[in-house]
């Protein structure tokens, strides 16, 4: 409504009555007196009003409201502008201009207070209603504008999101694979700040990545993963920890391992010029690498033997440097996408024999019983010094072995072996351990030649089709040397944790006592089987150690079960759990 609102015009109808009264009265004659200005020509300088100059000449502004205010000051005003009435059509005072507008403004009102109050069917406002702006072609520049807007704002927020959640769950960066072995892997990675530690998966083949191990401490970098499957494809993954999160794991390239490395069970130099050699068999491996040089030299790819038949497990190296040292190792390769070859097997060193010899005596590798159980106490019976050439005790002690299902260890001499060839037979089929004990019992210690060892195992081998397996130094004087030799033949040695000092008393109660009174788990006890007073106790003692809940087994089950490893050719054992030291 311009410059004058609602509240203008409700104080302009309360003035008072007088004021009213006196505006009426003053316009009343203001139509008399602009009539009588129409209807003649003035002159220039002619006073407007001379009648009320002169007749008040010291007229003062009548106190009034400001509407009267302003009429008179345009009034007196105009009276000090000559011909001002004759340039203007419209010879109005002030108040009839104020009256005017105030019209008008009454009229703008009206009109915008009615306009406020037409009904939206009106026609004019037919565009405003929600039907018909639906209705409008939408503009397509304004459109694309705000959907690309909105794409901007939600890739940013996604961003966002993402740098959030990532600086949340870090990830782990440079994991490699530091080493390769046939039954574990090595990983390596980056510290990572601000965690709580690291999660290591693996997966083997195609599988899906199952947790491996939980690592606590955020400063530990490294992991071995074990108990891995020879010549396999792995896969393995890291990720972050932080509280009860994990980041996004970060993983390995396919992973082979390695096939395992073939043990050298046999070396010898038998012919002149040429070393013998067998390993063990790897039922995962494709072939084997042999590999061979003079102890002074370095290997090279002209000193290498490729075996490309898995199943065979023994070379000749012919053509070498008599009376010289060479060192021999063996790997076995395996194809996994490509030629993967094992870690070296430990290196064997042999002398090139410059003329023919007898080869040594090797022992076959031994299988625990597997019907023994290692929970259950076990000792181990052995018996020196036959087989019984006089006397029938060897016999009697193998009928109350046979009648129990016990097994014992006998150290045979290798000349009653040859007296008494059908009881070491027996001894064979009953699957007793024949030991060995020296060819005639009449060397000790610093005494026992190589060849007193070499033609005991020879002359069982004779009888029985297999060589002894383990070795008793005659009065348990064992040496360095006789270790050696009981090495290069495949066998352990043996003392003993409990001596029955058979052969001093002669009497089968003193040995049964010293047996039950003592006897305990994992012992090795010494006995002779060619005293029928030890063949006594035996059958006394026997039925009462089983029946006690003793199992009677050989040296080589003892050690392996109840020792938890195989007996080491050339080592010597006390009882289950104890090694001779020299």
């Amino acid at each position: 409504m311009g410059k004058y609102n609602d509240d203008f015009f409700i104080d302009f109808e309360d003035i008072s009555s007088e004021g009213q009264e006196r505006r009426r009265e003053y316009r009343s004659n203001e139509y008399r007196r602009r009539d009588d200005r129409r209807s003649h020509d003035f002159d220039r300088n002619e006073p407007r009003y001379p009648d009320r100059r002169q007749a008040d000449p010291g007229r003062t502004r009548r106190p009034a409201n400001v509407y009267d205010d302003r009429r008179d000051y345009n009034r007196f005003r105009d009276d000090d502008r000559p011909g001002y009435h004759r340039n203007r059509i419209d010879n109005r005072c002030g108040y009839e201009r104020r009256r005017d507008d105030d019209r008008r403004y009454d009229r703008q009102r009206d009109a915008y207070r009615a306009e406020r109050s037409q009904p939206r069917s009106d026609p004019r406002y037919r565009d405003w209603t929600p039907e018909n702006r639906r209705r409008k072609k939408p503009n397509m520049f304004r459109v694309a504008v705000i959907s690309v807007a909105l794409l901007l704002v939600i890739v940013i927020i996604g961003g966002i999101i993402a740098g959030v959640s990532a600086a949340s769950k870090p990830a782990i960066h440079s994991l490699t694979v530091s080493e390769v072995a046939a039954d574990q892997v090595l990983l390596s990675w980056e510290k990572v700040n601000k965690v709580d530690g690291y999660r290591v998966m693996m997966a083997k083949g195609d599988a899906d990545l199952e947790e491996y191990q939980t690592i606590n401490d955020p400063d530990t970098v490294t992991a071995a993963v074990t108990g891995l499957e020879q010549a396999s494809s792995y896969r393995f993954a890291v990720t972050t920890l932080r509280g009860n999160k994990a980041g996004k794991p970060t993983e390995t390239d396919p992973v082979h391992t390695l096939p395992a490395s073939p043990e050298i069970t046999t070396i010898q130099s038998l012919d002149p010029g040429t070393i013998h050699l067998e390993w063990s068999k790897n039922d995962s491996a494709n072939g084997y690498l042999v590999e061979y040089k003079k102890n002074t030299e370095d290997y090279s790819s002209d000193s290498t033997m490729t075996i490309s038949d898995p199943a065979q497990c023994s070379a000749d190296i012919a053509d070498l440097a008599v009376d010289t040292d060479y060192t021999v190792r063996v790997s076995a390769t395996a194809d996994l996408g490509g030629t993967v070859k094992s870690a070296p097997s430990p290196e064997q060193t042999v002398t090139v024999t410059a003329k023919k010899v007898e080869p040594v005596p090797k022992a076959a590798d031994q299988k625990a019983d597997a019907a023994i159980d290692p929970d259950k106490p076990m000792i181990a019976l052995t018996f020196d010094d036959g087989p019984a050439v006089n006397t029938d005790s060897s016999d009697r002690i193998l009928d109350v072995l046979e009648k129990n299902n016990a097994k014992a260890s006998f150290f045979m001499v290798g000349y009653y072996a040859s007296q008494n060839p059908d009881n070491v037979k027996r001894k064979a089929e009953l699957k007793m351990e024949l030991g060995n004990h020296t060819w005639d019992h009449s060397r000790y210690g610093n005494e026992v030649t190589p060849d007193d060892i070499r033609r005991t195992s020879n002359q069982i081998h004779d009888i029985t089709g297999q060589f002894s397996t383990c070795f008793r130094s005659p009065g348990g004087m064992t040496t360095p040397a006789i270790l050696t030799e009981c090495a290069e033949e495949n066998m352990a040695a043996y003392y003993w944790s409990i001596d029955t000092q058979d052969w001093n008393s002669r009497n089968a109660d003193a040995v049964y006592h010293s047996v039950m009174d003592n006897v305990k788990d994992g012992d090795i006890i010494l006995m002779h089987e060619i005293y029928d007073s030890t063949a006594d106790a035996v059958e006394r003692m026997v039925p009462e150690l089983i029946a006690q809940g003793y199992q009677l087994v050989t040296c080589h089950d003892l050690i392996t079960l109840k020792g938890g490893a195989e007996p080491v050719p050339g080592t010597q054992y006390v009882n289950a759990f104890t090694k001779s030291e020299f």
